[in-house]
């Protein structure tokens, strides 16, 4: 994957305000935000969206299924929360990342949480050999390289036939979102959208077979008039389309 290599510099230095009291956003976006009270114990960081996002990987994992126990991958986990999340539910763990600074957030919050996972630095374009798993898990993160087809071989060495891959990644609507434009400015992350077509592809090129696909809930809202209709439109589009916001969500099996 690409990031400027100032940027990385600029990334890596944050460690230093992260120890003297501060801390990454959760998120896996690199901005900081003071340690104390309640603000250190949200799993996911600002946007309660995310507790959809989980509700998804947590049916998928029913759905395909994943056995409680197996070992598993989390590819990308940024801060480390669904890495922890999957170890709560049961799961052998690893969490990779590219920024060593996010592994350092994530072993905080291991031992913070109380929580048996383990986080190492790796590139999702080439990962460390080990022993086959059962599962894996992308999220949020396949979307910031350029080379789609490389991150899926790669995690395929790493599972064992008949493994799983869960995949979650925003549509080609990302490409064009302000959010999307504004990360490629400031922090020189590359920033995609991805298609079903050619996810579908690469999936195959890669060894995967049985494409499954899942479709993500709304977010809560309080307004019964406007905040359904915009939800209900949004959760139509999805499923029809794409909708903004909404990831696109697919379960592959390893040949």
């Amino acid at each position: 994957m690409t990031l400027d290599p100032n940027k990385q510099a600029e990334i890596q230095s944050r460690t230093t305000g992260f120890m003297a009291g501060e801390r990454p956003d959760p998120g896996g976006r690199f901005g900081t935000v003071p340690l104390g009270g309640d603000e250190t114990k949200k799993p996911f960081g600002h946007d309660p969206a995310s507790f959809t996002d989980w509700a998804t990987v947590a049916t998928m994992l029913e759905s395909l299924p994943v056995p409680a126990g197996a070992s598993m991958i989390d590819i990308g986990c940024g801060g480390g929360w669904t890495t922890l999340f999957l170890a709560e539910m049961g799961y052998g763990v690893v969490g990779y990342d590219i920024v060593p600074f996010n592994i350092e957030v994530a072993r905080a919050r291991a031992t913070r949480w109380g929580v048996d996972a383990r986080f190492e630095v790796a590139d999702m374009e080439d990962l460390p050999a080990g022993e086959p798993v059962d599962a894996a898990l992308l999220f949020d993160a396949l979307h910031h390289s350029n080379r789609q087809r490389a991150v899926l071989q790669s995690i395929s060495r790493r599972l064992r036939p008949g493994g799983w891959l869960l995949l979650g990644e925003p549509s080609w609507l990302h490409r064009l979102s302000l959010g999307a434009h504004a990360t490629r400015r400031d922090l020189g992350w590359t920033e995609r959208g991805l298609t079903v077509r050619a996810l579908r592809r690469d999936l195959r090129a890669a060894g995967f077979g049985d494409v499954r696909r899942f479709f993500q809930p709304t977010r809560p809202y309080e307004n019964r008039v406007r905040g359904f209709g915009w939800q209900l439109v949004r959760l139509v589009a999805a499923n029809a389309w794409v909708a903004p916001g909404a990831h696109l969500w697919v379960g592959a099996r390893r040949l």
